[in-house]
């Protein structure tokens, strides 16, 4: 694609210029060809790509202001209160891959309708559930259904766009619905815990209208049926090597799951433990201060395509990692809420900038057919953060002290900030896939 070519914003319907790929994510050479507009029916099912996809961000952030209270209700301690978000996640951990590779066989449709089904039944039995371990069984039921329901904006918005900008636009669009989903869903568990503990489980009964409206989605792309799933896999990685991503690829399964362990364990797991402990805020207001890393991510989200624009995509990573950091910093010396309130807005717009840039790459990655299991390997990782992040994080408070374990996670950040663009030039050379890239995409 030249530079200055246009093509139509899919936001605004306007044309707009479109500058050289300096990026490692969109899949795309270089200086791609033009590709067609995005079609009216790929736009007409954004909605319901959002409402999917925002109801698996409800998994988490709906329960994460009730934690403090939940914890009491259930005679457990704070160190351990973590395992009923990180039940959730670790279904996930071992299945993300095979239902990615049933969404590459039986087509995304299907996937959705079975994933909404499972994680609406699940969720809703968190009502029902008032002692600590059955909440823990039915809260990993749920995360059967999440594992389905998180991959599949990603694998859609993928099929459905064309790559380049308007791909990573629709992807900054999707990211944006699930924070500001992360935005409201603690304000309102806060305030309907209010009456009971459990009654946000209810909330996700949401999920069986959703299964109804997910027949419109499309099913399989065209082309041949998968091979066996292990076959699949090693054709997917293949691919990924011959397109010189495979290092790339590979990479950003840890760095996944660093983000997720942070944002999920520190920002949304622990933030309401240490509102309560430091500053003693009730449950209505952890859900709105909460909330305020989900507005961060959601304008991050929305700003990501206009900053890839701009910068090269080790630098936008660069720059969002270090703002991560300073937030944490500045909660663990926080003197007031009048301080706390902005870091969480200035790490979760680190955090909203950081995940379209990841989607886009491993939506672009593979061709169509293998692009399920692409995704379901990546939501491996951010499952595993999405387990783990809860159990460490609340662990860690407990451990080192509210504060201390805030000053501990932005060093670590900020260590991340710095070391890994080296460490993926390294990765890349030791693999010789550094040859496939224009001297101008090297980080």
């Amino acid at each position: 694609m030249a530079t200055g070519e246009t093509f139509p914003n899919l936001r605004f319907m306007r044309t707009a210029t479109v500058r050289p790929n300096r990026t490692f994510g969109d899949g795309a050479p270089p200086y791609a060809p033009a590709v067609t507009s995005t079609t009216d029916h790929a736009k007409r099912l954004l909605p319901l790509i959002l409402a999917i996809s925002g109801a698996g961000v409800l998994t988490f952030s709906l329960i994460s202001p009730t934690l403090p209270d939940l914890a009491v209700e259930l005679g457990v301690s704070r160190g351990v209160i973590g395992m009923v978000q990180g039940a959730v996640a670790i279904p996930g951990i071992f299945l993300a891959i095979f239902i990615g590779y049933i969404a590459d066989l039986k087509g995304r449709r299907f996937v959705a309708i079975g994933s909404l089904i499972a994680y609406g039944v699940g969720g809703t039995a968190g009502f029902f559930a008032r002692s600590f371990w059955p909440l823990v069984l039915v809260r990993a039921f749920q995360g059967l259904g999440t594992s389905g329901i998180l991959s599949l904006g990603v694998v859609v918005i993928g099929d459905l766009w064309p790559p380049g900008l308007e791909r990573r636009r629709a992807l900054g669009i999707n990211s944006a619905g699930l924070t500001l989903t992360g935005m409201v869903a603690p304000i309102v568990g806060g305030a309907l815990s209010a009456g009971g503990v459990f009654r946000p489980y209810l909330v996700f009964l949401l999920a069986f209208p959703l299964a109804v409206w997910a027949r419109r989605l499309p099913g399989r792309p065209s082309g041949p049926p998968p091979p066996p799933p292990l076959t699949h896999v090693r054709a997917m990685f293949a691919s990924l090597r011959r397109n010189g991503r495979l290092a790339d690829f590979i990479g950003l399964l840890p760095f996944s799951f660093v983000v997720m362990v942070v944002f999920i364990g520190f920002a949304f797991t622990t933030s309401p433990l240490y509102l309560e402990e430091v500053f003693g805020v009730d449950a209505t207001g952890r859900g709105f201060m909460v909330a305020l890393a989900s507005v961060g991510s959601s304008s991050g989200s929305l700003a990501s395509a206009r900053l890839a624009a701009r910068y090269a995509t080790p630098q936008l990573l660069t720059g969002a990692f270090t703002g991560v950091a300073a937030g944490f910093a500045a909660i663990a010396v926080a003197p007031s809420l009048l301080v706390v309130g902005p870091a969480l807005v200035l790490l979760g717009f680190g955090i909203g900038v950081i995940f379209p840039a990841i989607q886009n790459f491993v939506a672009s990655a593979v061709p169509d057919q293998e692009r399920g299991a692409a995704v379901g390997t990546w939501i491996s990782s951010i499952r595993m953060g999405q387990a783990i992040g809860p159990i460490l994080a609340t662990s860690t408070l407990v451990a080192l002290g509210d504060r201390v374990a805030y000053g501990v996670v932005a060093a670590i950040v900020l260590v991340l900030a710095v070391a890994w663009r080296p460490l993926r030039a390294y990765a890349r050379t030791q693999s010789g896939e550094d040859t496939y890239l224009d001297p101008r995409l090297r980080p």
